[in-house]
């Protein structure tokens, strides 16, 4: 017993390092496509048609397939393969595929005839022009092709991950990302649908890079509608009400762009809050996304073998890395964020005026950091003991304070970091909910004092380099947004101090934070 597990353990950790350099690379991938990006199209109104396009469309990839199918799917797909028999497995995933791309078939078409009666509903003000909307609607008619792609690459992933298989889906984004890449490399010559096109080649790769995995595995995939497959049931109820929640979350974001819309130049700040979003999206990828990507697997048996007392072991555990590794991380956004921005876009079309907005912006998600990725393992354990309906009941909550506060902030002169504050508020309330409903659903899990004094501890620790941060960046060239900065020539000076300042701030925070558990635990010895 004891061998066995050591050994999941071992595989545990190879398997959340394998996840964890998927994300890294993915992270890496998507930051040479916003740099390329940034480049050539800055907060421009074609970017900002290409975001407001791409959110839209994201939808339903993110809603029918991307998150909901594979929550609710993995789960009911374990059960079967170790209840019954891999063929049961295979004739559920069939039979899931089928009724995936029936529903997003008439979703996509349904989406095709609205587009242009959609996109002045959302971004129709001030801030867009009657020529912007037509480029909208005409995007995302063509950002239709993606969601079929990208949502059999996510079953595929589902599938996959669900057997600890994950090196071919953790290189599936990277795929993506340099699809897209590869299109805004032809923006002296394709313009904005250069990139458009390249989301689709992006979406081709990245299904395809995962099916040799998926046939080494077995796959036995056929087309047909499951009526005397009584798991079906079982997955649709559970999809249920995580299609409510993912729409809800992702109307979410669609709002706040849409908010920002009516601004005075209000294409321009969308794309400042598009940028934003993507650097705080970094460390939440890296971190929180990989650890709830293994973890979710492992979380599913437990529920199914009913080891609720290990279940609460690795959720605290899993919790306690995901917070130790996000919170300096937020300190850095914060502080040292708006710097980061500026090695990463402000060059050709990214000017100075994009990087204030996109530094506003960056400011107010940063303090969302913590929460969001907090929210992401508390979720995902939700989804394990296959009880939906709490996070999706709180997530409508969170839609609906973020959509309120950021009218109201706006109402009240706020500009788009008044939008990203909000964003922050609400994510941070709807994670407060979910610690406390998921606190009732499993007795004991918060009654752990090694996780709190860790949270302190680590909360201190990331104030301290946080005052260190917020001084030093006045000493770099180029630190702050309003400093004076030429590309390339001010370039090497901001980079080197970036780097000397986050070396110096991330071996404080080690310090203060492993040496006195490691110094503790020589005690106990």
């Amino acid at each position: 017993m004891q061998l066995s597990a050591v050994l999941r353990r071992l595989s545990t950790q190879r398997n959340s390092l394998i996840v964890m350099g998927g994300f890294v690379l993915s992270r890496l991938t998507g930051l040479i496509r916003d740099i390329v990006a940034s480049y050539y199209f800055g907060t421009s109104a074609e970017m900002a048609a290409y975001g407001a396009a791409i959110s839209t469309v994201d939808l339903l990839y993110l809603v029918i397939i991307g998150g909901a199918l594979g929550s609710s799917f993995i789960p009911v797909f374990i059960e079967l393969w170790e209840r019954e028999h891999p063929a049961r497995a295979w004739e559920l995933a069939g039979a899931v595929v089928t009724w995936a791309l029936i529903v997003l078939a008439i979703a996509s078409g349904a989406l095709f005839v609205a587009a242009p009666w959609l996109a002045p509903l959302l971004y129709g003000g001030q801030g867009f022009t009657a020529e912007t909307l037509d480029l909208i609607v005409a995007l995302t008619r063509l950002f239709l092709l993606s969601p079929l792609l990208l949502g059999l690459g996510g079953l595929a992933m589902a599938a996959l991950n669900a057997r600890d298989r994950f090196t071919m889906p953790s290189l599936a984004p990277s795929i993506y990302n340099l699809g897209i890449t590869g299109g805004a490399l032809l923006a002296p010559w394709l313009g904005i649908w250069g990139m458009a096109w390249g989301v689709v080649i992006g979406a081709l790769g990245y299904l395809l890079i995962q099916v040799p995995e998926l046939v080494r595995m077995g796959m036995r995939l056929q087309p047909h509608l499951g009526r005397n497959l009584p798991e079906l049931g079982n997955v649709a109820q559970a999809m249920g009400p995580r299609v409510i929640g993912q729409a809800a979350a992702h109307l979410s974001i669609v709002a706040t762009l849409a908010l920002a819309a009516r601004l005075p130049d209000g294409d321009a700040k969308l794309a400042g809050l598009r940028w934003a979003y993507q650097l705080m999206l970094l460390p939440y990828g890296i971190f929180a996304l990989s650890l709830s990507t293994v973890a979710f697997p492992r979380l599913a048996r437990l529920v199914a073998e009913a080891r609720l007392a290990e279940l609460c072991d690795d959720v605290r555990a899993t919790l306690g890395r995901i917070l130790w590794l996000t919170l300096p991380a937020t300190a850095g956004l914060i502080t040292l964020g708006p710097a980061l921005a500026r090695v990463l876009f402000e060059r050709g079309a990214f000017d100075s005026l994009s990087l204030s907005y996109t530094a506003g912006a960056l400011t107010g998600y940063a303090f969302a950091l913590p929460a969001f990725a907090a929210s992401e393992i508390m979720i995902r354990t939700f989804y394990a003991m296959q009880r939906t309906w709490p996070p999706v009941l709180i997530g409508i909550g969170q839609v609906s304070v973020n959509i309120g506060l950021g009218t109201a902030l706006l109402m009240a002169g706020a500009d788009v970091s008044g939008l990203a504050i909000a964003f922050s508020i609400a994510n941070s309330l709807e994670a407060l909910a979910l610690a406390i409903v998921l606190g009732r659903a499993l007795p004991g899990l918060w009654q752990a004092p090694w996780l709190w004094r860790r949270l302190l501890m680590c909360l201190g620790a990331s104030f301290a380099i946080g005052i260190l941060w917020w001084y030093a960046r006045a000493l770099i060239p180029g630190g702050t947004p309003a400093a004076n900065y030429r590309w390339p020539d001010d370039l090497a000076g901001l980079l080197i101090g970036l780097a000397a300042a986050g070396g110096i701030g991330v071996a404080i925070y080690i310090a203060l934070t492993i040496l006195p558990i490691q110094r503790r635990s020589g005690q106990a010895d």
